[in-house]
């Protein structure tokens, strides 16, 4: 590959990578990303592989988000090492966003990114403000399969901040250990005095200022044979999400989010098959704002369904994928999950269970290193969707 190819695809592939993390932390006013995969770690890696040297790229271009409004970013991202001795901690960066779409929504953020003594420490920060329009489904609804027609849902208005603070120190072999400061203050708000009232009976005062800080310990496990594109070995993690007045946080609540994918190689076929599996639990108790409420189809790990349309209080989904290399730069993959939201454990059973299945094709454009960019459709219970990312699916 040419020097200015190797940069560029190298710099886009990182430009994706933070869209993806700051949109969704953008879009959620502080639902901060517990480290998963350590997905910054492998393309920075991979980065370094390329260059060492301290690398500078902005970067426009349109993307396509939660709002249904078409937008565009500006990604100035900058990479160096902190100690060019240390040949085994992955570059640093810091990296600044701005956001806005043709829906009046806007957003600016920051993010840095710190890996020193020899990848035993791990830091990173960010922070943002901005103003999103997204639509409200509601909360609760568990019992029933919502369809995207515009009585289900009405448009409103968050505006506010946040910022996340972390460190993490490898305990021992794979396993990490770290604590997350995170703080949140936001509002929500509707246009219209019907709609108002839809927000308060969902247990929101529009326009009421929402506090929270909170405390996360969070500890990960990660024994994955590669982490670019594992075929064996587990990932897992799990974090503890504590808020309360002592802290100066408007509701005192706790919630606790925890999964597991394990990885294995099925025999014959040259070796080109492999399974993947998912499991993912989510429960809260207390006075949860919105953003902390388990929102399903948020992440990669539940396809199909639009991002807002089933909100509670727990979640349980799990998601199982069989892949194949088939040509040299190419994987095909086919996926099939189901989870569903919950109140409570004591009405588990009354809550739908929310089927989705699909395909992905994996494109290997690095395939020294197994980088991949991932396609992917997914058909849900009355919903579907299309999505472009970084890394496996799983």
């Amino acid at each position: 590959m040419h020097p200015f190819l190797a940069k560029r695809t190298f710099s886009l592939i990182i430009v994706w990578l933070f869209v993806s993390l700051t949109w969704k932390v953008s879009e959620s006013y502080g639902q901060i990303p517990i480290i998963k995969g350590d997905t910054l770690v492998l393309i920075e890696e991979a980065f370094n592989k390329i260059n060492p040297n301290p690398n500078f790229v902005i970067v426009p271009g349109p993307v396509y988000g939660n709002t249904a409004q078409l937008g565009f970013v500006i990604l100035p991202v900058y990479l160096y090492n902190i100690d060019k001795k240390d040949m085994l901690s992955p570059p640093s960066s810091s990296a600044a966003m701005v956001f806005f779409d043709f829906h009046g929504s806007w957003t600016v953020a920051l993010n840095q990114s710190l890996y020193w003594g020899e990848n035993n420490w791990r830091g990173f920060a960010s922070a943002g403000y901005g103003k999103m329009n997204r639509r409200f489904f509601g909360i609760g609804n568990d019992t029933v399969v919502l369809s995207n027609d515009p009585e289900q849902y009405f448009w409103s208005d968050i505006d506010g901040g946040f910022l996340s603070v972390s460190c993490y120190r490898r305990m021992f072999r794979s396993f990490y250990g770290g604590l997350e400061y995170g703080f949140q203050n936001y509002t929500i708000d509707a246009d219209d005095s019907i709609n108002y009232q839809k927000l308060r009976d969902a247990g929101i005062v529009p326009g009421n200022k929402i506090v929270t800080r909170m405390l996360i310990p969070t500890f990960v496990w990660d024994s994955r044979n590669d982490i670019f594109w594992s075929t064996s070995g587990y990932y897992a993690s799990v974090n503890f999400q504590y808020a309360d007045g002592f802290f100066g946080a408007d509701n005192d609540f706790q919630v606790i989010t925890g999964s597991v994918t394990g990885y294995h190689k099925l025999k014959g076929d040259d070796d080109r098959l492999s399974l993947a599996w998912f499991l993912y639990l989510h429960h809260g108790w207390g006075d949860i704002p919105y953003s902390r409420l388990a929102h399903y189809g948020f992440s990669d790990n539940v396809t199909g369904y639009r991002p807002g349309k089933y909100i509670d209080k727990s979640e349980i989904s799990t998601q199982v994928e069989l892949r194949r290399e088939t040509w040299k730069f190419i994987a095909l993959g086919g996926y099939f999950g189901t989870g569903k939201v919950f109140p409570s454990v004591d009405k588990f059973g009354e809550s739908v269970w929310l089927h989705f299945g699909g395909l992905r094709t994996y494109v290997n454009i690095l395939p020294s290193r197994n980088i991949r960019l991932r396609l992917d459709f997914a058909i849900a219970r009355k919903d579907s969707g299309f999505y472009v990312g970084i890394g496996q699916g799983l």
